[in-house]
């Protein structure tokens, strides 16, 4: 279709600050994404809600990164900044890209279903399914046979949602999952506009060089068209179930009608059940968007809703299946990487009347996964550790403890090149074995009992004393777990 249509439609509103209104849109690619380049393969409207800019320096680079991939236009949203940069438009302007603006009241849904709508009447036999309600697997089955070879769609997660029967196995294609175009024999298209972590995105699949670029961009539009319905589902799903289990854990509604909204949304509570709560940086909106991909993952029925500034999952399958959630967790969470925030703690296996104490277990769990930076997943049998009072304690606290009990060694040890803290450390782990301890140290005993002395003189504690050992062991323990 010609961009002149979409301007001309006045269902759309669009307002064409620069550039030419007569070039072919082949496709839509929805982004928010300094540089898209590497998804993009020529002819598509580019939508943007400008989350990608910080300065204006930011309109020439995007600008510049889209002429090069030889789009056809590009269509900025206000919502976020309220009109149009002018830095943007001059960036447009010079490159000789036509620029659209987007009004408020037009979604990129809207703007993208309007684009299909002409592919169809081209002939797409799975844009025609998506326009007719089909979901994800009757659209990959049309796709794949109209293409003559299979496509698939698959989760950050590393989970085949759908496409034709025997899809390659999920191992074989977590290399691409970085969304770097042609991976280890496979296309990859990420699906959307990339604002959500990486784990909690759709890419469609195919050979490499089996789907023409073009084809394999229109049929991710249409994927997240699927996707957006898919999670208004489950964001209803999980409004229900986020008000009933607020009302559980400040005492205001009993388990047993708990238990029939989760029923109602699709969990079915007479089986096992087991608590998730997840946290990544962004808040609780960004943690449910993770969690409701993470969840259907595993395949077992669940519920996901934000809870405060985190994410809960509510599970229901056999005991067996529910035993193995930590370990798919901790997989998740190494897959997303380290970079990704990912930290969640998992309850014990209750019954439907025990869902307010693994709401509290799961929670607790997840604050010392947050506590200690060597574990994304924490699971409900390590509350029984002093590493859950310390959890349970405000961060301010936490560093005030660790200071104070520490504070001077640490900064004897910088002023006089001393290894008082490490010494310490040691003779701890030593239970107090001054024998043992000197051994690892590899000084004399008496070398050890000088150093000790010191560690006592600056700090003014007895480590004779089983207090004072504990006191330092906690604030060792606070020291590990602060960023370095």
């Amino acid at each position: 279709m010609r961009l002149s249509e979409l301007v001309d439609d006045p269902d759309l509103g669009l307002t064409l600050l620069t550039g030419p209104a007569d070039p072919v849109v082949r496709g839509v690619y929805v982004t928010d994404l300094l540089d898209p380049s590497r998804y993009l393969s020529g002819g598509e409207l580019v939508v943007t809600g400008l989350m990608w800019r910080a300065d204006p320096a930011d309109s020439a680079r995007f600008a510049a990164a889209l002429a090069a991939a030889g789009v056809a236009a590009v269509a900025a949203g206000t919502a976020r900044l309220g009109s149009t940069p002018p830095d943007l438009v001059a960036a447009c302007r010079e490159h000789g890209l036509p620029l659209l603006e987007v009004p408020v009241a037009v979604s990129f849904s809207a703007l993208s279903e309007r684009i299909l709508d002409a592919h169809r009447a081209a002939g797409r036999g799975w844009v025609s399914a998506l326009a007719a309600g089909a979901g994800l697997d009757e659209v990959l089955e049309r796709a794949s046979a109209e293409l003559g070879t299979g496509c698939w769609v698959l989760s950050g997660a590393g989970a085949v949602l759908a496409g034709p029967a025997e899809p390659p196995a999920a191992d074989d294609l977590r290399p691409g999952l970085s969304g770097e175009g042609t991976r280890a024999g496979w296309s990859f298209r990420p699906v959307g506009g990339g604002g959500e972590p990486r784990i909690a995105r759709w890419f469609v699949v195919s050979r490499a060089g089996a789907v023409p670029p073009e084809a394999l961009g229109e049929l991710a539009t249409v994927v997240a068209l699927v996707r957006s319905r898919v999670d208004q589902a489950r964001r209803i799903a999980g409004r229900s179930a986020e008000s009933a289990l607020r009302r559980l854990l400040d005492g205001s509604s009993s388990a047993a009608e708990v238990a029939a909204r989760l029923d109602a949304a699709g969990v079915p509570v007479e089986e096992p059940l087991r608590v998730v709560q997840l946290s990544v940086p962004g808040g609780a909106a960004r943690a449910a968007a993770v969690l409701r991909e993470l969840a259907a993952a595993t395949g077992s029925p669940s519920v996901v809703a934000p809870l405060g500034e985190v994410a809960v999952a509510v599970f229901a399958a056999d005991e067996r299946r529910l035993a193995g959630l930590p370990a798919r967790f901790r997989g998740f969470a190494e897959l997303a990487g380290p970079a990704a925030g990912l930290r969640a703690g998992v309850s014990d296996v209750a019954a439907a009347d025990g869902l307010r104490s693994a709401l509290e277990e799961a929670g607790h769990a997840r604050r010392l996964a947050e506590l200690a930076p060597d574990s994304a997943v924490v699971t409900a049998d390590a509350l029984a550790s002093h590493r859950v009072l310390l959890a349970s304690v405000p961060a301010e606290l936490r560093r005030s403890y660790r200071d104070r009990l520490l504070g001077p060694l640490l900064s004897y040890d910088e002023a006089h090149a001393a290894d008082l803290v490490r010494t310490l450390r040691v003779f701890l782990e030593c239970s107090g074995s001054w024998s043992r301890c000197a051994a690892l140290l590899h000084v004399h005993v008496n070398t050890l009992r000088y150093r000790i002395g010191r560690v006592e003189q600056i700090t003014g504690r007895e480590l004779g004393n089983l207090s004072a050992r504990v006191d330092f062991h906690l604030a060792l323990q606070l020291l590990d777990d602060s960023p370095s």
